[in-house]
């Protein structure tokens, strides 16, 4: 111990206070208690006060050790750090006597906890709103123009610019759109989707950028340049979207959100431009014409029965695939939603509007959860794009067009989910019952699925060959013929017998 240098015995002091055991300081406090019991009550107080004196002298003692150890850089053991548990907490006498040795040795700061670093962080996050305003629009912008590369942009920013987005006064949102944010924004949506190969931190910055378009969409500014913009953007989301190669991204959210943007192009439109509009979408929504098809002899693409929106509907066939566990209920049947009388038009009255918000619950956040509320927007556009038509010879005709690519009988297989856990899906597909019936369109395959409520996707049955029909076996009596001739005319004499068969 004499060789041993003064911060190392400053270590072991601190080490060997922090581990005595309370039985010593009950003993001791025992032995204090033995000596005082001899004097008169009225010098307790004097007699604790000396205990306080000589602890902080201690406490000074050990304080001053520990500078001396800290001007090292000697780093304090993971065993030894501050915890607080239940078992660790002090007595009521113990709680007395820390409050003594607070005010009478120096203060010591204690580390932060994680919990409480986290709390403080989740608050900043909170109160942007309070912190925009020193938050200028001309900020973002600088800084996109300065980061033209997607690598280089970080989540953060596009984080808090889609949080100012969402709380800040919409003067804040025109200006910044005004100053060209939304076409910074847009620009670089574009640059992601030229990505062959996309990593993590692009998904993830795509789904921030989509967020901040969706946040957006609920200005007439933003709305104004939306339109302006849609014959670049709408194709380039849609062909990422339904890219054979599935290039598109593979998070449920990310992908409605594609879809919501698209139908914010009708839902937020006048009603005087509904049918250009939906015109317009219907156009990008259609199959891609093939080269192989381009080169086809025209006979015989008449021969072929034209299925316009195919692709589309091939896009949602995969994720019910993809989730095919939860459409277990067969017999469900879409009850017929009640006719309106408010006078409304066909458009007011049938298009798809908001849905509620669904409070938390457990089934709510899962892969199936997305997957259902991607589907529901998927038919929310349907109906939007059906409910855009003027009349009842085009709306049906589009019916007729959804019909051959496959949209009734997916609408049959997805009603097949449960309607408590998933109620966006019936919802989507009851407003379709609704228009359809107005229009005099058969909705039973859709309400209540093919064949009497039975499953739109069966899995096909096994069966074994079935053998050739054998006719029965048949007793017949032996056929005894010995070449004898009897069966040929015998002449009698000389005559021959003269044949009759001239006729």
């Amino acid at each position: 111990m004499r060789t041993l240098k003064l911060e190392v015995k400053a270590d072991f002091v601190r080490m060997h206070k922090l581990d005595t055991p309370q039985a010593s300081r009950a003993t001791s406090a025992q032995s204090s208690i033995g000596e005082g019991e001899g004097r008169p009550m009225s010098k307790r107080g004097h007699t604790r006060s000396n205990k306080s004196r000589d602890e902080s002298m201690e406490d000074e003692v050990l304080a001053t050790d520990a500078d001396k150890s800290a001007s090292t850089k000697r780093e304090r053991p993971r065993s030894r750090t501050f915890t607080f548990s239940r078992s660790d907490s002090p007595t009521k006498k113990q709680k007395g006597d820390a409050n003594e040795k607070k005010a009478s040795s120096k203060t010591v700061s204690i580390p932060k906890s994680p919990s409480t670093r986290s709390l403080v962080s989740n608050a900043s996050d909170r109160s942007v709103s309070s912190g925009g305003k020193s938050v200028k629009p001309d900020e973002f912008i600088k800084y996109l123009k300065k980061t033209p590369k997607p690598h280089d942009v970080e989540v953060g920013k596009l984080h808090k610019l889609r949080l100012l987005l969402r709380n800040e006064t919409v003067d804040w949102v025109d200006t910044f759109i005004l100053e060209g944010g939304m076409t910074e924004l847009v620009g670089l949506l574009h640059r992601i989707m030229e990505i062959e190969w996309r990593e993590d931190h692009e998904d993830t910055l795509l789904h921030e950028l989509l967020r901040c378009l969706k946040g957006l969409c609920t200005t007439a500014t933003a709305l104004k340049q939306l339109n302006e913009i849609s014959s670049t953007l709408y194709p380039a989301l849609l062909a990422m979207l339904f890219d054979e190669e599935h290039k598109g991204p593979s998070e449920f959210t990310t992908r409605e959100l594609m879809i919501e943007i698209i139908f914010a192009h009708i839902s937020m439109t006048p009603e005087a431009e509904l049918e250009s509009r939906a015109a317009q979408l219907l156009k990008y929504l259609k199959d891609p014409v093939k080269e192989k098809e381009s080169s086809t002899v025209p006979f015989i693409l008449q021969m072929h029965q034209p299925r316009p929106y195919q692709v589309w509907c091939k896009e949602m066939t995969n994720v019910t695939k993809e989730v095919f566990w939860i459409f277990i209920h067969h017999l469900n049947v879409i009850p017929i939603p009640p006719a309106s009388n408010d006078g409304k038009s066909y458009a007011k009255t049938h298009f798809p509007g908001q849905r509620a918000i669904v409070p938390a619950a457990p089934y709510v956040g899962g892969v199936e959860w997305d997957a259902t509320n991607y589907l529901a927007t998927h038919v929310d556009l349907l109906n939007g794009l059906i409910a855009s038509l003027p009349t009842r010879e085009a709306r049906n005709t589009l019916r007729q067009e959804f019909k051959i690519s496959g949209f009734e009988k997916l609408l049959g297989h997805l009603r097949a989910c449960n309607p408590k856990y998933y109620g966006a899906v019936h919802d989507s597909i009851k407003v379709w019952i609704g228009a359809a019936l107005e229009d005099d369109w058969d909705v039973k395959p859709v309400r209540m699925g093919p064949g009497d409520g039975k499953s739109t996707v069966s899995s096909p049955v096994k069966q074994s060959p079935k053998k050739k029909a054998e006719p029965a076996p048949q007793i017949q009596a032996p056929k005894l013929d010995f070449g004898l001739g009897f069966d040929k005319d015998i002449g009698i004499g000389a005559g021959k017998k003269d044949d009759d068969d001239w006729i």
